[in-house]
């Protein structure tokens, strides 16, 4: 009778265990849709391969504004929505972005599907540009270009004839702030029509799509028509909603929402973060599911949105939403998120009194079990934050990827959640010895609460983590009512906690691939808030610990692979950036480099003894993401400076007016200036257009205080534009300027320089291969 009864229990724990990897197995393969998926061929279905070959065109090569693919890439865009009927204009218009003033003439692709009514239009929003300098832009977001290419010419072969206008806006210039979607937004006339985005981005080359919504009101009417729509695979919670909305976080999309009052649904993958702006970011490398995932969201998207009412989107009501597998997306109202917690609260007093009553609690052992949750949440944190710090003391090399996510991130992350769940239930198995699995459970309820509240009070957002407390509560009260069998309430209790598992387990590699390595502590602590709540099955199971020794396995293989894929190859290809600096004031040149660490390519640059401890801002400012750590002076190279006139210098009784004008002698992709002092400015202008800001401010006295180093910034569409910069200061403000012109041909005018190995690649989000010449203005 015992040997049966062991034999049911080992066979219990075997199944609760595998139902639980079943479920988280399914919580992540749920997210993407197939990679074969849209290959039928069928010309009415939209076509993966049609996609890829359009990206396999824009993705050929860099196509940043100014460069001579930018061109080549527009035009083909043109062409190949022509060639569907439509009729394309190039609007081109000069854009500035006020907060981070940086201006360029911009040429957007727009075309229109004429509906039958003339009710608000739904616009079809991506960007054509590619990151400065080297980026191919297959992802970012040339994957966002060819899904609406691809999608548009399906509508049309189904011969629909929507009920809205359909507006199509390729946006230029998006990667130097917005601006193509600023220039739509504020001068070309059909901005006013619209009704609805729905924009199309990625961070990455991989991963799941995610929906971001964005609205000056409420969410309600927008995500309850985004669950009519009925997409196949959504993933959308609104805690990122929430989250999206606290960071500085921007997309065409808030163009068009702050200055146009326009709502509107982002998507975007944001997995494979490492080729983000870099010369990896190409049609090869993208994941064919995450583009499907792109796919699926704008076919079922655009087959509702063309017909829907899109002037009743709007609402001041906030929603609570979740995708779940098999339930599409969950929604009910933030008004829900405190009276849903009081009652679980009410829930937790009365199961408690009833456990005090029963004395299936006890006063001294509910105290303990606070320790084994106070030791595992501080591990957790600990191996989150101080594993990270550790490798990169151990791999200095992490520190030289931008990215904050390195090659090895997903295995890294692994080894991280692995151990801290090892950790977690070693120390709980200690506890089970002593204390029951009811008392234990006691604590991890408390925390679950806790964090309701601050979610209540400061995000409600994330309010459907009131589910997960709901289930853990549920089986709180299984362990204190039920009398059944052990196995029986073994695999009730595992039916349980399986929901919250599949919904809390995603979120982990989210918000750390996300928010980045550094941050890999959100994940180990969600890791360790996850698994308490399993605390009441891992309890029942017999010798626990060979579970805590299972992980510990896993996170030492885990470490091993991360170590074995630390190193730089063709796959993996190293940053690395150097710059030639001229200062025409002291009539000296530097090479220069932002890497931690030389290599073999940066080593012909640089003396090793070279490092720049004292760079002279004066010669060119720094910034977080610029700054010189070596830098060695050098010969000068036959490049003329650009000509700068001030050709008007007007005092009046409150204010000064100063207007440069700076014609470039050279190839030029990039105009900046710098300020050698604080300054306060009351206007600035470029080509006579004013900056559309608050901070620059028409309002007498009105003034934004600008700190010393670069505060301006003009992207030369054609690389000898002539620049008008004009900036009013109060009367009696010290102006000291630097003008700095930039050109991405170092490489080029060198001829001595051996290029980069196949393992190195230039570094992304900075100015990079560049020929520099900064001068002052003579005021």
């Amino acid at each position: 009778m015992n040997s049966n009864l062991n034999s049911s229990k080992n066979f219990t724990w075997l199944f609760s265990v595998l139902m639980i990897v079943l479920a988280i197995f399914v919580a992540f393969s749920a997210q993407l849709p197939s990679a074969d998926n849209y290959q039928s061929g069928n010309e009415k279905e939209f076509s993966q391969q049609n996609a890829l070959k359009h990206l396999k065109v824009i993705s050929a090569e860099a196509h940043y504004v100014g460069a001579p693919a930018h061109t080549k890439v527009r035009k083909y865009l043109v062409d190949e929505l022509e060639a569907l009927g439509l009729e394309v204009e190039t609007f081109k218009h000069l854009s500035t972005h006020g907060r981070r003033t940086v201006a360029a003439y911009t040429n957007n692709i727009i075309t229109k599907i004429k509906g039958t009514t003339e009710g608000k239009a739904l616009a079809l929003v991506s960007h054509y540009d590619s990151g400065t300098h080297s980026s191919l832009g297959a992802s970012d977001a040339g994957s966002g270009v060819v899904t609406i290419l691809e999608a548009v010419r399906t509508f049309l072969a189904n011969g629909k004839q929507p009920t809205n206008d359909i507006i199509i806006v390729l946006t230029d210039a998006e990667e130097q702030g917005l601006l193509g979607a600023g220039a739509f937004v504020n001068f070309h006339p059909w901005a006013k029509d619209i009704g609805l985005v729905l924009n199309f981005e990625a961070r990455g080359s991989g991963g799941p799509s995610y929906m971001l919504i964005e609205t000056n009101g409420g969410n309600k009417r927008l995500i309850q028509a985004f669950r009519e729509a009925d997409i196949n695979i959504p993933v959308a919670n609104s805690l990122m909603y929430a989250l999206y909305k606290l960071l500085p976080n921007s997309t065409d999309l808030t163009v068009f929402r702050k200055q146009a009052d326009i709502d509107g649904l982002n998507f975007a993958f944001i997995d494979d973060h490492f080729d983000y702006h870099t010369v990896q970011d190409s049609w090869e490398r993208i994941d064919r599911e995450s583009l499907n995932h792109q796919a699926d969201y704008l076919m079922s998207s655009l087959n509702y949105f063309a017909y829907a009412d899109l002037s009743q989107l709007k609402s001041e009501q906030d929603m609570v939403y979740f995708n779940f597998p098999g339930l599409n997306m969950v929604i009910y109202p933030n008004s829900w998120v405190t009276p849903m917690l009081l009652f679980a609260t009410l829930l937790f007093v009365l199961l408690c009194y009833y456990g005090f009553k029963q004395n299936s609690l006890t006063i001294k052992q509910v105290a303990l079990g606070f320790a084994p949750l106070f030791t595992s949440l501080v591990l957790a944190g600990s191996i989150g934050y101080f594993g990270w710090q550790l490798l990169l003391s151990l791999f200095p090399q992490y520190a030289d990827i931008p990215h904050g996510f390195t090659y090895n991130g997903h295995w890294i992350l692994a080894c991280f959640v692995t151990f801290t769940c090892a950790t977690t239930l070693f120390i709980y198995q200690l506890f089970n010895k002593k204390l029951s699995s009811s008392n234990l459970f006691v604590a991890p309820i408390v925390l679950w609460l806790c964090v309701n509240v601050m979610i209540a009070l400061m995000l409600p957002g994330a309010g459907f983590f009131i589910l997960p407390l709901y289930l853990a509560l549920a089986c709180f009260g299984l362990n204190i009512f039920s009398q059944i069998e052990r196995p029986k309430q073994l695999m009730l209790g595992t039916l349980l906690v399986i929901p919250s598992v599949m919904l809390l387990t995603p979120l982990i590699p989210l918000l750390v691939i996300g928010l980045g390595l550094k941050m890999s502590v959100i994940g180990t602590l969600l890791t360790c808030m996850t698994l308490i709540l399993l605390i009441p099955i891992y309890c029942n199971y017999p010798k626990g610990n060979r579970l805590a020794i299972g992980f510990s396995m896993l996170s030492l293989l885990f470490l091993v692979i991360s170590i074995a894929q630390s190193d730089y190859t063709e796959e993996r290809k190293k940053p690395n950036s150097v710059n030639y600096v001229y200062d025409q004031d002291t009539d000296s040149a530097f090479m220069t480099s932002y890497n931690r660490t030389l290599d073999a390519f940066t080593n012909q640059f640089f003396d090793k003894e070279s490092s720049a401890t004292t760079w002279d801002e004066s010669i060119y400012p720094q910034s977080r993401r610029t700054k010189v750590r070596f830098y060695q002076a050098t010969d000068k190279l036959d490049v003329k400076a650009a000509k700068v006139e001030v050709i008007k210098d007007e005092l009046t009784d409150k204010s000064r007016k100063l207007e440069l004008l700076i014609s470039p002698q050279r190839e030029v992709n990039i105009i900046q200036l710098a300020s050698n002092n604080e300054m306060p400015i009351s206007k600035l202008s470029v080509n006579g257009q004013a900056f559309n800001s608050q901070a620059f401010s028409s309002e007498p006295g009105a003034v934004k205080e600008i700190k010393k180093g670069f505060f301006f910034k003009y992207v030369l569409t054609h690389s000898h534009e002539k620049v008008s910069v004009e900036l009013v200061v109060p009367k009696n403000t010290e102006v000291s300027l630097k003008v700095f012109e930039t050109s991405f041909d170092l490489l080029e005018r060198l001829d001595d320089v051996q290029a980069r190995d196949s393992i190195y690649m230039p570094e992304p989000f900075v100015i990079n291969d560049a020929v520099i010449i900064g001068q002052s203005v003579k005021i």
